[in-house]
């Protein structure tokens, strides 16, 4: 079993998907093309397989998150549902992360500071 699929039971396990989300998330993956899956290319080896969500408390709390690259536009697909996600500057930020996986970046893509209690959430592409 790929580590993607098991990443994905272990986040319905600590609930942090639904069973339906994850059902949507491990048929996407069913349906990518072997090729991409089994042999990675050369230009592969700088794209990056990983996004991380990091949310820093101002009381010290930390909270992370690690989605496979290869379903995060599912998992944008899913967010840009909820309310919260429909506001401009929401909107240009998904928008920012999806530019920045189709050009192969890597490192901290977007960061959000709460200034009246320290919060800070924190976005990487790895």
């Amino acid at each position: 079993m790929s580590d993607e699929r098991l990443r994905i039971l272990k986040m319905v396990e600590e609930g942090k998907l639904s069973a339906e989300e994850a059902a949507r998330l491990l048929s996407a993956l069913s349906e990518a093309p072997r090729a991409t899956q089994d042999a990675p290319s050369s230009t592969d080896a700088r794209r990056p397989r990983w996004l991380r969500v990091q949310v820093l408390e101002g009381n010290g709390r930390r909270v992370q998150v690690n989605v496979p690259v290869s379903l995060v536009d599912i998992a944008l697909r899913i967010a840009a549902r909820t309310a919260a996600l429909k506001n401009q500057e929401s909107q240009q930020m998904l928008q920012a992360l999806k530019d920045a996986i189709a050009s192969g970046e890597i490192g901290r893509i977007i960061e959000v500071v709460d200034e009246s209690d320290g919060d800070r959430v924190e976005i990487f592409l790895e």
